[in-house]
């Protein structure tokens, strides 16, 4: 196995332990705090390990802004989502984004999708699709309206991946730097929003709660084994995406032993149609 699939794979057990970190964290901050907090800890924390931060080709720039902005949407919503539906559904719902991330990976990067291809893609979209029915939601007793604001964070995510592969594949610029200029960009934005909107920025509560600090060390560490991957040229965009939806089987777990979720066999069956997909994409 090429050591490119391993960090993908590790970057979705990180994820996936990141989900219920995010519920977990709502409970005491709002959505805009909790967004602009951990990303500008997560900025701190980049620093020290940042190289080559202004060696790098200007044009490089707008596509990390451009990134920046995809996911200053994306995480907004997708926040939104998971502060109010169970965590493993929202697992479930995250896994949307292969469907994005495959479509675009074929029109600007000229990825071939084979007959296997095809084959695990459906597999992933069956998985999808009979857990995205209306009577789950009604039995667990959320509004479906944010399963849209999942799915629609889902295609803002993946036009950020899109981006990270586009511009670690130039070969012009280090993991640290696009770390270190994204979620500089992104702390900016989140905090230029809250003050647009005259919300309060509850710094006590950022600077003093633990699971801050370790959603932030989650992303940048996970983040950084993306970057790496993404800079393999032997990487795909649509492999990429499958290998991290495995980040599902953590969310499912953490839902059922954590949160004490509901529908949890519906969900595992689900997400093994999913898993047999990622499986497929990769033998």
């Amino acid at each position: 196995m090429e050591t490119w699939i391993i960090f993908v794979l590790f970057y979705g057990v990180l994820k996936g332990l990141r989900e219920p970190i995010k519920k977990r964290l709502l409970r005491d901050i709002s959505v805009l705090s909790a967004l602009f907090g951990y990303t500008f800890i997560g900025f701190l924390m980049s620093v020290p390990t940042a190289s080559g931060v202004f060696s790098f080709p200007p044009h490089l720039f707008f596509f990390i802004a451009v990134k920046s902005l995809s996911v200053f949407v994306a995480w907004i919503l997708s926040f939104i989502g998971i502060k109010k539906i169970p965590v493993s559904t929202y697992g479930i719902f995250d896994m949307s984004r292969v469907i994005f991330s495959t479509l675009l990976g074929v029109a600007f990067f000229h990825e071939s999708l084979t007959v296997k291809g095809v084959a695990s893609l459906l597999l992933v979209i069956g998985g999808l699709y009979f857990a995205n029915r209306k009577k789950v939601a009604t039995k667990e007793q959320y509004e479906y309206k944010y399963v849209w604001y999942v799915l629609l964070s889902c295609f803002f995510n993946a036009i950020s991946g899109m981006m990270d592969k586009y511009i670690m594949s130039t070969g012009e610029i280090t993991s640290s730097a696009l770390q270190f200029w994204f979620m500089l960009l992104l702390s900016v934005f989140y905090l230029v929003y809250m003050l647009i909107k005259k919300e309060k920025i509850e710094l006590k509560k950022i600077f003093t709660n633990p699971w801050t600090y370790l959603l932030s060390f989650s992303l940048i560490f996970g983040d950084r084994l993306l970057f790496i991957a993404n800079s393999n040229p032997n990487s795909k965009v649509t492999i990429m995406t499958l290998l991290k939806q495995s980040s599902s089987v953590i969310t499912l777990l953490c839902g059922k032993f954590i949160y004490k979720e509901k529908n949890m066999l519906r969900k595992a069956l689900c997400i093994l149609v999913i898993v047999a997909g990622i499986v497929l994409s990769v033998l």
